[in-house]
């Protein structure tokens, strides 16, 4: 049922309020995102409310048909539709909060999307709201081998928070309500997954600890003044090459690991491999120190 007097007519020049939020480096739970979408749902009957409000009755309608329509635009225009895909594209669609407790949800969950237009859209010939809300949650993981030359930019992932708003006050309680729910849920290694994470770990550490390996082995491998002191030089920066390919793939593998974002329902079970990573790590602090120290007591 279309509603024309959802619709605005007028042309005259408009303002708006709008903020891409990103959501990245976040441990979230199902609970996490039925509070967000409890809290945007809320937000959102609100502008329901005050937009109904300002609609001219119907003449043909009684009071009771008059309600009653009312309570329908409510509850049909102003709801967050959301679309829950799975990792192996299977699909689960829903407008209100009970789809996060389906007992059909994709196991695991590759995204969320939840928004107030396509409802809003259907009631009112197509029209946009002036208030709009779009999330989208990834929890999809890169590559565990990257190929992607740009090895400085960080790592893809789409969530976001969209709000366009003119109203101020729904602007801001978008925004409170993202902050409250989605990013204070951060994870503690975020940062590698960042611009130029990439960069900074090859100069100050694999670099570093690459030349440091490569001189060591190097002198024990082929000592100055050998008969194959030529090849020293060689070898050395062979030595250099290898550490570098194997820090890239020690970093692709690393982002892997530890995905942007995690679903805890998701039972990811990539722990093995992060318990590997922290040996890993350990065993080559070890190598570190005790290389240096060779090299300085000699």
């Amino acid at each position: 049922m279309a509603e024309d007097a959802l619709v605005t007519s007028k042309r005259n020049p408009v303002s708006w309020y709008e903020e891409v939020i990103p959501v990245r480096g976040c441990r979230l739970s199902l609970e996490d995102i039925k509070g967000l979408y409890r809290d945007l749902h809320s937000i959102n009957k609100k502008f329901g409310e005050q937009t109904i409000a300002t609609l001219k009755r119907d003449p043909e309608l009684t009071n009771e048909q008059w309600d009653q329509h009312k309570s329908f635009l409510l509850d049909d225009a102003f709801c967050l539709t959301t679309t829950v895909n799975g990792l192996r594209d299977q699909k689960i669609y829903a407008e209100s909060v009970d789809i996060f407790d389906n007992l059909d949800l994709p196991k695991p969950i590759k995204s969320i999307f939840f928004t107030n237009v396509n409802s809003f859209k259907r009631n009112a010939n197509g029209n946009e709201p002036i208030n709009r809300i779009e999330v989208f949650l990834d929890f999809n993981k890169p590559d565990l081998f990257d190929p992607n030359p740009l090895v400085s930019a960080a790592t893809p992932n789409d969530s976001y928070v969209t709000v366009n708003a003119q109203e101020i006050t729904f602007f801001n309680a978008v925004q409170k309500a993202v902050e409250k729910k989605l990013t204070t849920h951060k994870t503690w290694y975020g940062a590698i997954h960042r611009n130029f994470a990439y960069d900074i770990g090859m100069w100050f550490i694999a670099l570093p600890v690459s030349l440091c390996f490569s001189t060591y082995y190097m002198d024990q491998m082929i000592p100055a003044g050998s008969r194959f002191e030529l090849f020293r030089w060689p070898l050395f920066i062979y030595f250099i090459g290898l550490s570098l390919i194997f820090y890239r793939a020690l970093t692709a593998y690393a982002k892997w690991a530890f995905p942007v974002n995690i679903l805890e329902e998701n039972k990811d079970r990539a722990w093995n491999h992060r318990l590997v990573l922290g040996g890993f790590a350990t065993w080559l602090l070890y190598k570190v120190a005790s290389t240096a120290y060779g090299i300085i007591v000699g």
